[in-house]
């Protein structure tokens, strides 16, 4: 192939799936304390995956951006921004939970727009 390991070939896309569902459980860890990753069953602890399962596609926006803008040579600033943007869009997606799933949607892909923009700004002017 390209002489890559397979984690600089594929790394990016369990990143890009997994970081909004793992961010959603460590903000519920952090708020409620142990008793918040604890399960009584197997049938409980199912019930929990499959309603972070709706939040593993949601995360792609913002993911996509950032990797826009690192292949622009814009590396820290993907960093920064995917960083900082993924920050706020943790407890956004929690509050939007409340909601329903087309609201984490709506709200993740709000909170990505900052980085989509900032990489069509650089594509023409950078």
């Amino acid at each position: 192939m390209d002489g890559r390991g397979w984690m600089a070939r594929h790394g990016f896309w369990p990143l890009a799936l997994l970081w909004l569902p793992t961010g959603v459980v460590v903000q519920a860890a952090l708020r409620f304390g142990p008793s918040a990753v604890r399960f009584a069953d197997a049938g409980e602890a199912m019930a929990a995956l499959g309603s972070l399962a709706v939040t593993v596609p949601c995360g792609l926006p913002l993911a996509l951006g950032c990797r826009r803008l690192w292949r622009l040579g814009y590396r820290r600033v993907a960093w920064a921004a995917g960083i900082g943007l993924g920050v706020l869009t943790i407890p956004a997606t929690v509050f939007a939970g409340l909601l329903g799933p087309v609201a984490i949607a709506v709200s993740a892909a709000v909170l990505s727009l900052p980085v989509w923009f900032a990489w069509l700004w650089l594509a023409r002017h950078g």
